[in-house]
């Protein structure tokens, strides 16, 4: 018996450091095997009654481990299920050898996306090709360096692809690419702005997106009518009892709003939460619409076990309960691209010094994802690391104000994002983003940051928004201001239209009128040169000018530009 606890407790250990390196699969072989007998020795040793916690106190525990990361849907715990219409699709665009070379699959979060992808990449593998994700910052380069190991047929896929400061660039490369051998699969939670000003003024990469436009895929949240939500939480749980080694259980949901039908990620949370129930029982009941708050209590457990074996408890770091969470919080907004960084992650919690061994503690509950570029990862999935951000920054403001002030481009472009994917969900979070674009305005114009990062950053703010829409206008001017004097008409004219419907969102049609004008201009003469590819975009800049005739009240300027947009759309739609 204590042979077999040994044993388990040693293959545990081995394991560990194995399976972060590159014997892993050594690694995880000798932890399964090892670990075999553990079952056994907890059934003997819990006999013992009383003498149980006090033999356990003589062990070497395993160490604590993040629950949550159950749920990337990178690991495939869960096996894939449905979803059959949307991979035949997909499959068949990579396969069609005079198709497009572009698709966008779109979805709110929670959905699957990412989770389509990965089984959507093992399948093309499984043909023959070379399918692979881009990091983040390595848009640029993709495509060459992919030439540089492999000329035959290849599947990209760009998660979050409207926060991708580098998208116009792969773009470019794609359309240039030799052989049409290339596909590109692009993952996000909504077509906004961002998909709108792909390709402007660039006519090889406005025609990928307008193929791309066309096949756009947007996922609904059923992954399949022929499976309930109970019948997706039951294979969820026998996965994930498979995966901890324990019983299975039966959950009944309740909670669910609308339809009835839930986000698979709250369906797969809801079942693990489910298995980490503590009250015993062969039945848990769950309520789908606070499942990531329970889920988010065990994995605050598990950051509070970790800080207690490094011993942050104890010392000059004075890690307190409220702390380990702030600073968890700020790890999810700001991130850390260097040691250094991480270091002085804690000055972000009021009263905190820089301390690397919280630094580094961070970094051994989430460590980064490779080819990020950033030295510790977040909390998974994202969902729980918004809902754990905003949820500590709206409860202190003056932790709020220590982490959105004094932002570098880096740290900003990831606050940013991070709000606004959470404003979806959490109204928290809009508030929290009308604090830090002002700030993040100014401070991008003092540092001269790329209109790539701009754009980025507007592409992030919802529309129509009241709150946010004031922060959206100065960013929108200053991308104008930033562009060089050889710039195509075409995103000049892109970007006086979106300004001109910022300042109209605003209440400001008199600042709005000129520079819609100027936009209906260079459209005008773009169309003129090539009708077929900008009267869309002249129809809907005289749409715009209309309305802000009307608004000011003058309604004769008003319905010859309108007239001439309705003429336009009439001729386009025939």
């Amino acid at each position: 018996m204590w042979w077999g606890a040994g044993l388990a407790g040693a293959g545990a250990a081995i394991a560990y450091p194995l399976a972060g390196g590159r014997w892993a699969a050594a690694g995880a072989v000798i932890g399964a095997l090892t670990g075999a007998a553990a079952p056994l020795v907890h059934d003997a040793v819990r006999e013992q009654g009383a003498g149980h916690e006090a033999w356990r106190g003589t062990l070497e525990q395993d160490r604590p481990r993040s629950w949550a990361r159950l749920l990337d849907p990178q690991r495939e715990v869960v096996a894939f299920a449905g979803r059959e219409d949307e991979l035949t699709a997909l499959v068949a665009w990579c396969e069609n050898d005079d198709g497009e070379r572009l698709r966008l699959v779109t979805g709110p979060g929670g959905v699957g996306k990412t989770r389509l992808a990965v089984e959507f990449t093992g399948r093309m593998r499984e043909l023959g090709w070379k399918a692979e994700r881009i990091a983040v910052g390595g848009e640029g380069e993709a495509i060459a360096a992919l030439r540089e190991v492999s000329g035959g047929r290849a599947l990209l896929v760009a998660d979050y692809a409207e926060t991708r400061a580098g998208l116009g660039q792969l773009l470019r490369t794609l359309a240039g690419d030799q052989g049409g051998e290339v596909r590109v699969l692009l993952l996000a939670r909504s077509a906004g702005d961002w998909w709108d000003q792909l390709g402007v003024g660039e006519p090889a990469v406005w025609d990928l997106v307008q193929a791309a436009r066309l096949a756009e895929l947007a996922l609904p949240t059923v992954v399949d009518a022929d499976l309930s939500d109970a019948d997706v939480v039951g294979t969820a749980v026998t996965a994930f009892a498979r995966e901890l080694g324990v019983a299975e259980r039966t959950v009944e949901i309740s909670g669910a709003t609308g339809s009835g039908r839930s986000r698979v990620l709250d369906l797969h949370a809801a079942a693990l939460v489910a298995i980490l129930d503590g009250a015993g029982g062969e039945t848990v009941r769950v309520d789908i619409g606070q499942v990531l708050d329970e889920l988010l209590r065990h994995e605050q457990h598990f950051w509070y076990d970790t800080a207690r074996a490094c011993g942050l408890w104890d010392g000059h770091d004075g890690a307190t309960l409220r702390v380990l969470r702030q600073v968890v919080a700020a790890g999810c907004l700001l991130g850390a691209a260097s040691e250094e960084e991480a270091c002085v992650l804690p000055t972000r919690v009021p009263g905190m010094s820089p301390s690397a061994k919280i630094g580094g503690w961070l970094q051994s509950l989430y460590p980064p994802d490779p080819g990020t570029g950033e030295w510790i990862g977040s909390v998974q999935p994202d969902r729980l690391a918004e809902l754990h951000t905003v949820r500590e920054l709206a409860a202190s403001p003056k932790f709020a104000e220590a982490c959105l002030a004094g932002l570098n481009a880096r740290q900003a472009l990831r606050a940013v994002t991070l709000l606004a994917r959470a404003s979806a969900d959490y109204p928290d979070a809009a508030d929290l983003l009308n604090q830090v674009l002002p700030r993040v305005a100014g401070f991008l114009a003092d540092l001269q940051a790329p209109s790539e990062t701009l754009t980025t950053i507007v592409n992030a703010i919802p529309f129509p928004t009241v709150i946010l829409a004031p922060a959206a206008a100065a960013l929108v001017q200053r991308i104008l201001r930033l562009l060089p004097p050889a710039t195509a008409p075409a995103v000049r004219a892109y970007w006086l239209d979106s300004l001109g419907v910022r300042f109209s969102e605003l209440g400001r049609p008199a600042q709005a009128l000129p520079v819609t004008e100027n936009a209906v201009a260079l459209y005008r003469a773009l169309a003129a040169a090539s009708p077929d590819r900008y009267r869309p975009d002249l129809a809907s800049s005289l749409t715009n000018l209309g309305a802000m005739f009307s608004e000011l009240g003058r309604p004769a300027e008003a319905l010859p530009v309108t007239e001439e947009a309705v003429t336009i759309y009439r001729e386009l739609a025939a």
